[in-house]
């Protein structure tokens, strides 16, 4: 046994290991999805795919329109697919899947970098490859993600996820550098992600949260130098404000209060249901379901509307405690991403369909990191244990 420890410890500080991961998470995400390569085209596809026109002839005039409307990075996508596979449904999974993959990648450096940064770096860098591998294959491999990858038109929450990553990655590389290109990288990224589906709008809060806590450990001097390139990730907002003001956009709370029973009231209500059932899906992924009948809670004194609510606050009073007494970062900002990501999907806002599964796709990415953190913590409280108990026993 400690001859295989300390053959796997020389494999993680291997200089070629990151390789090494990156090929472990391509092979498992293919050998996972390997069977869905000839899914057929179902629901929202027809009509955004098989039946839609503008996809269907790659020149000029198409290329030039695909940017009209809302996620144009998308509507990119789909005339870019269409040309290279017609209807051949194969063409279409492979983009899904690919994508997936890149985002796989992503969460990995998202999380080694993050743990190898000085305000992490003396707790975690020596275990920060393992963790990182843990994580982006808990992403990778979580059957949450199914829908996401499978159901081909939720290529808008793989390409939105893309985006998103990469602007926090080309972020921490320009805190760490210095190098003026990457924060260039950063706003062009955000304003990807903004093209690509509206939840990105919570970009610039999440990246201000992460600076704070992790690039400027804590203080607000740094991230109040970096202000100026947090102001112009913010103007990716310009893309979703252009979007909403030349289109129509019934399917995410506009023109649709009263419909079905739905207020903003109602859903608001509703979402905290619908945040457990999703956090349940993480921990216990039973039951799923592509289109749910999720009953509508009507008013906070109800069950399990009040039961949800109190533990959400509880929830939040306990992260704040962990940040503010233990001076914890990774599970309270762990908590923070799935909360802010789902904000505009589960909040007040209200849309005709109260959950999704294809919704929680980049949002796990926080709770992933809660479970990485929390395992760890539990992992060395089990050590120092063993060892007290072992140093009191007699000889």
């Amino acid at each position: 046994m400690r001859a295989l420890r300390e053959k796997i410890s020389r494999i993680l500080a291997g200089k070629h290991f990151n390789l090494i991961a990156f090929g472990i998470i391509t092979v498992l995400i293919l050998i996972a999805y390997s069977n869905t390569f000839k899914d057929d085209f179902n629901f929202d596809d027809n009509p955004t795919i098989v039946d839609n026109l503008n996809i269907k002839r790659l020149n000029w005039d198409t290329f030039i329109g695909s940017f009209s409307g809302t996620r144009p990075i998308v509507n990119l996508s789909l005339l870019l697919n269409y040309a290279l596979s017609g209807l051949n449904v194969i063409g279409w999974h492979i983009f899904n899947i690919s994508c997936h993959i890149a985002n796989s990648i992503f969460v990995y450096l998202f999380i080694l970098w993050t743990l190898e940064l000085p305000a992490l770096r003396d707790r975690y860098a020596y275990r920060s490859r393992r963790m990182a591998l843990f994580g982006a294959l808990l992403f990778a491999l979580h059957p949450i993600q199914t829908e996401a990858v499978t159901y081909i038109i939720s290529r808008t929450e793989l390409i939105a996820t893309f985006f998103y990553l990469a602007t926090i990655l080309f972020f921490i590389n320009g805190a760490r550098t210095g190098k003026f290109a990457y924060f260039i990288g950063s706003v062009a990224m955000a304003a990807l992600a903004m093209g690509s589906k509206e939840w990105a709008v919570t970009l610039p809060a999440m990246l201000i949260l992460y600076d704070f806590l992790f690039l400027s450990n804590s203080k607000f001097k740094p991230v109040l130098s970096r202000l100026g390139w947090h102001a112009l990730v913010a103007l990716s907002w310009s893309v979703l404000i252009y979007d909403m003001s030349t289109t129509q956009m019934n399917g995410v709370g506009f023109g649709i209060s009263g419909q079905k029973g739905i207020t903003p009231l109602t859903y608001l209500l509703t979402s905290l249901n619908v945040l457990w059932t999703y956090m349940r899906l993480l921990i216990l992924p039973i039951n799923q379901n592509l289109d749910y009948g999720y009953p509508l809670a009507k008013t906070l004194f109800e069950f399990p509307t009040m039961i949800s609510f109190i533990a959400h606050v509880g929830v939040v009073a306990v992260s704040i405690w962990l940040y503010v007494k233990k001076r914890w970062t990774l599970i309270p900002f762990g908590f923070a991403w799935f909360y802010i990501a789902l904000s505009p999907t589960q909040s007040f806002v209200p849309i005709l369909d109260v959950i999704f599964e294809h919704r929680v796709y980049m949002p796990s990415i926080g709770l992933i990191i809660f479970f990485i953190a929390a395992f760890e913590e539990i992992m060395d409280a089990w050590d120092r244990k063993m060892t007290a108990a072992r140093s009191s026993s007699p000889a």
